[in-house]
């Protein structure tokens, strides 16, 4: 775990990272949401549950959570559901309802507990709604995003991501290139559903991100961006035309696993 940091008043990131070598730097945040039913919005890597835990709480006892939204059941975003049933007695569960029976699989999940959702659900969080919407790309169908209308922000899933060169906290210090590269290659990766997608309907998806016009918006694998909605978008509408994800071959993923283990990238 890294250190969390504002990304607002009202939200609190809770960072990691993943180092792959030979590839780049993925960024894996969680958020703390301070509005008056606070909420936590996804739970971070198994791997760090122990510290993630310890940064949770560096920020709010869990016991006052009354909401953790967990935009779907991938491993990355689940790390530390298990602690946060037991840590968090008040908070409810708001996921995907099919997620939710997935997840049992894996763990106990107290289905008394979730509260399902899927777009156009709404979430009362005592001073604001917070409203589920479909995120532009997705690599797992319990994908559901959050929109908190009163202070225009867009917690979208792994929607925007990159795989960045080095580990980030401010959009500030990534070159457009580096912004532009990171995004094409997490998104072919991560959606490779793009490539296939009628053009129209996908234009169609992104225009309703700009229906909502977020000033804020954070990905779980992206720094918090601030007025960059724009941009963004502009990117992701390139990524049907961009070269196919290519997943390492024998050879390279040798060379990925052998840096791995001595703890340092290849030359």
């Amino acid at each position: 775990m890294d250190n969390p940091y504002d990304a607002g008043d009202d939200i609190t990131v809770l960072p990691s990272h993943l180092d792959i070598p030979g590839v780049g730097t993925l960024l894996v945040n969680a958020f703390v949401l301070n509005s008056e039913q606070p909420v936590l919005i996804d739970t971070g890597l198994a791997a760090e549950s122990d510290s993630f835990m310890d940064a949770l709480r560096s920020v709010i006892d869990p016991r006052d959570l009354r909401w953790i939204w967990l935009t779907h059941d991938d491993s990355d975003h689940t790390g530390s559901l298990p602690a946060l049933m037991q840590a968090a007695p008040q908070a409810r569960l708001a996921t995907h309802p099919l997620g939710a029976i997935r997840m049992m699989t894996w763990f106990p999940i107290p289905l008394d507990r979730v509260h399902a959702i899927s777009p156009g659900t709404e979430i009362d969080a005592g001073d604001r709604t917070l409203r589920a919407v479909m995120p532009p790309t997705f690599d797992n169908p319990t994908s559901t995003a959050l929109h908190d209308k009163r202070t225009s922000t867009l917690f979208c899933v792994d929607a925007f991501g990159a795989i960045l060169p080095r580990a980030v906290t401010n959009l500030d210090d990534m070159t457009e290139d580096e912004l532009i590269g990171g995004m094409t290659a997490w998104t072919t990766f991560d959606s490779p559903w793009a490539h296939i997608a009628d053009p129209s309907r996908f234009g169609q998806v992104l225009d309703g991100v700009r229906t909502l016009a977020p000033q804020r918006i954070l990905s779980a694998h992206l720094p918090p961006a601030f007025g960059r909605s724009e941009q963004l978008l502009k990117i992701l509408s390139s990524v049907p035309d961009a070269d196919p994800f290519q997943a390492p071959d024998a050879v390279a993923f040798a060379q990925i696993a052998a840096a791995l283990t001595a703890g340092q990238a290849p030359a």
